[in-house]
């Protein structure tokens, strides 16, 4: 029997980008998939990224970007697929791609086997509004949260706000992760808000370059009251395996990307993230993160991920390979008696990620260098580093050398080009 293939695919948001990037996403889909056994492809517009160097990468196939021409990337897809024999997987491993395959997703199931919903279900998930509306209809309870379409819509709104801080926060989350866009949200997921005024600015500044945003109550609390629901539902949306874990730092502090976090139990979680998600038709890997309200103790939807997290790395290390559980299933083979949850207290961590967050919290004095550096010692995955695969994270820890080097160098350039730009 021909081997499968599995196809992990990815985007690159900024063209004219002079350093690489990496996508821990399709990072640990090639490793847990390379490990399986599995012949792993990775589908990418050009060389820019460091995980491209894992050993667990079979091949490179380079694509067009799915931002100049979606209809040029599916039929180069489409005529991949025609070029490898035996069964093949294809896998999105961003918000971007996971919306693209959902939409293309009758043409390029005459190749692959997707692993993924259909637009008609990623719809009402890649649009926090329509997330949020499908929460409502089910009684689960999200933070206060509203859609102004218009400057006018807002200032009718002011009036009413009571509950400061509020954040800004896109209802398309990639939107904000093109490099358009970060230079004027600052790479930031939400900005925040203290007062009225500061909202209206705020909103002024955003909607110039998205207008489709919202406007949300912060909920209080530290990190650690973030639980996340990761799992891969099949067709049928059952379960075959899932991890809950709870973030112990992001970055930037209180509205950013995971830098730390460690696997738990809490069955709130799971029973509210799986009526959610079979009230969708949901199929696929996702994340569906909650805080815990310190106020009410009320479990609080924050948003659903229909596609696999940067910390999918945490469910294998307990227990629970959700992408070969995924791909298993999706091959037709059966998955004798899967783990329904690995063991408690596993940890991830990205430490370089991980740096900015612990800076702010040892400058307000509510962390020591020591318990941090003890804290990514005692971590049992990853995000970049891997002894087993030591590619990517040797040609990132160089790339970022170069990049710091490069920044520093142009500081010390500043002054002369200031005395060069003020000679009459």
């Amino acid at each position: 029997m021909t081997p499968a293939t599995v196809f992990v695919m990815t985007h690159e948001s900024s063209p004219n980008r002079v350093m690489k990037s990496i996508s821990i996403i399709a990072l640990e889909l090639c490793r847990s998939l390379g490990r399986a056994g599995f012949t792993v492809v990775r589908v990418h517009p050009n060389h820019m990224d460091h995980g491209l160097g894992s050993r667990y990468c079979s091949k490179v196939e380079v694509c067009p970007d799915l931002y100049q021409s979606g209809v040029a990337l599916r039929d180069h897809l489409v005529a991949l697929g025609s070029r490898y024999h035996g069964p093949k997987v294809l896998i999105p491993a961003s918000d971007d791609c996971a919306s693209f395959v959902a939409e293309h997703h009758d043409a390029l199931s005459a190749q692959f086997r997707v692993l993924g919903p259909s637009w008609s279900v990623m719809n009402n998930l890649a649009n926090k509004k329509l997330q949020y509306e499908a929460a409502w209809k089910l009684g689960i309870s999200t933070p206060e949260t509203y859609f102004p379409e218009r400057r006018e819509e807002l200032e009718r709104l002011l009036p009413t706000l009571s509950n400061y801080p509020y954040i800004i926060k896109p209802l398309v989350a990639q939107k904000w992760r093109l490099s358009k866009v970060q230079q004027v949200t600052q790479g930031r997921k939400a900005i925040r808000a203290n007062d009225a005024q500061s909202l209206m600015e705020s909103y002024e500044l955003v909607s110039s370059i998205d207008r489709d945003v919202m406007v949300q109550e912060v909920i209080g609390g530290r990190d650690d009251r973030l639980l996340t629901y990761i799992a891969y539902l099949n067709e049928q949306s059952e379960p075959l395996g899932f991890c809950t874990r709870k973030k112990l730092r992001q970055s930037p502090i209180d509205f950013g990307y995971c830098t730390m976090t460690v696997s738990c139990r809490d069955r709130v979680v799971e029973e509210l993230s799986l009526k959610l998600l079979q009230a969708l038709e949901f199929h696929g890997i996702c994340g569906v993160e909650w805080k815990v309200d310190p106020k009410t103790g009320e479990y609080r939807l924050i948003e659903v991920n229909p596609r696999a997290m940067n910390t999918l790395g945490i469910a294998r290390a307990s227990g629970v390979d959700i992408p070969v559980i995924a791909v298993t299933d999706k091959l037709g083979h059966p998955v004798s008696d899967p783990p329904r949850m690995g063991r408690e207290g596993v940890m991830w961590v990205s430490a370089t990620r991980d740096l900015s967050p612990a800076r702010t919290l040892h400058r307000r004095g509510e962390l020591r260098i020591l318990d941090w550096v003890g804290s990514v010692a005692r971590a049992d995955v990853h995000a970049v580093f891997d002894l087993h695969d030591l590619g990517p994270f040797v040609l990132f820890f160089a790339d970022s050398v170069r990049g710091i080097a490069r920044g520093r160098f142009k500081k010390l350039l500043e002054p002369f080009r200031r005395r060069e730009e003020e000679r009459p």
